[in-house]
């Protein structure tokens, strides 16, 4: 008897992977996509010569969700997990029936008040939201949505998700989270008196930002938005994103991360070519800090548990979902855009001995 657990992580086309070049002004996908994170799949196997092999199977949902207020759409994605004997675990993960519940009703509720939001049931390939392949059925990629026209979250709210069963009003799975509050930018200066950055190789940069007790952890990042313009050519506008620093825990009072200027030199230099036949320009830098709740918090200490030689036996595993498996949570983001680099961080990409072969002007 094999016991098979299903955890499905859904792409996010807002985040792009750290080196990944992008198009400027790419559109903010957040709308078609569940925040801070990519679409995964994991499979465990775990044995035990103590298992009653004919006791009844039992269905638990797998349940993976994270609300954000910034997103226009939210995604829940709801699948199973099962008992199943002599059976490949390749091929029922090729079986849309053993990955998906029939006839689900799914909602969310605000607890103060306690207004009810049904989700409805939609395919996410049809909606923008593409299933990676692998060895999970891609057709239907089932996953149940809710307009912001129909649910605006509130900030340091608490919502419920309830799980049921349609046809006999079963509450399978629950689960609870509160949206995390707004991420207010203190340095660099935001708004409209914000000033040019100053980048200096043997200078730190830092950020500092405030937030509330929602919010557990950030991540700090930095979009520069540059062109390529060929000797011959049409400009290009493109798009890197510096992470500055992940999973910073949140403390008391302001937010601050420091970091030695050069790392963003080092950084350009370790993904951009030397191309003779153009020349590159910055154009604007948008500061972007991205605030996870306590569940994913959790979730994030929790999978970083040790699995070395001193580890013990049995690896952690966090769940919030209640009679189920999974993780339903909130993040939160402030992006600060439009940022300029004065004159000497010009100077420096120009003639700095990490970025001179780059062709900055």
């Amino acid at each position: 008897m094999a016991f098979w657990r299903y955890s499905v992580w859904v792409k996010t086309k807002q985040s792009q992977r750290q080196n990944a070049i992008k198009p400027q002004r790419q559109k903010n996908m957040t709308s078609k996509s569940i925040p801070f994170l990519l679409l995964c799949c994991l499979l465990i196997w775990s044995c035990s010569n103590e298992i009653e092999l004919n006791a009844p199977s039992k269905e638990i949902a797998v349940v993976y969700g994270i609300l954000s207020p910034k997103d226009e759409v939210h995604y829940i994605r709801i699948e199973k997990a099962f008992l199943e004997e002599n059976t490949s675990a390749i091929e029922l993960a090729q079986r849309p029936d053993q990955l998906y519940f029939d006839n689900l009703e799914v909602e969310l509720v605000q607890d103060s008040d306690g207004q009810r939001f049904k989700l409805v049931e939609v395919d996410g390939t049809l909606e923008g939201v593409e299933r990676e392949a692998g060895v999970f059925a891609t057709t239907p990629n089932i996953l149940y949505k809710i307009a912001t026209n129909q649910l605006s979250l509130q900030e340091e709210e608490s919502y419920t998700l309830n799980i049921r069963k349609a046809d006999t009003d079963e509450v399978i799975a629950t689960a609870q989270t509160t949206i995390v509050g707004s991420v207010r930018l203190n340095r660099p200066i935001p708004g409209a008196n914000k000033l040019p950055l100053r980048i200096e190789e043997d200078e730190t940069f830092t950020v500092l930002w405030a937030a509330d007790e929602s919010a557990q952890f950030f991540d700090v990042k930095m979009d520069i938005h540059f062109e390529e313009i060929p000797a011959n050519g049409t400009p290009s506008s493109k798009t890197l994103t510096w992470t500055i620093a992940k999973n910073v825990d949140a403390i008391e009072g302001p937010n601050k991360i420091e970091v030695e200027g050069i790392e963003f030199y080092k950084f350009l230099a370790s993904i951009l070519t030397e191309e003779v036949s153009l020349t590159r320009r910055i154009n604007t830098i948008d500061i972007r800090v991205d605030a996870g709740g306590k569940e994913l918090f959790n979730y994030i200490n929790v999978g970083q548990a040790n699995t070395g030689i001193t580890s013990s036996q049995v690896i952690p595993t966090y769940t919030n979902i209640e009679n189920g498996l999974g993780i339903f949570a909130s993040r939160n983001q402030l992006i600060e855009e439009g940022f300029f680099i004065d004159s000497i961080t010009r100077e420096l990409l120009k003639n700095g001995e990490l970025t001179r072969r780059l062709n900055f002007e």
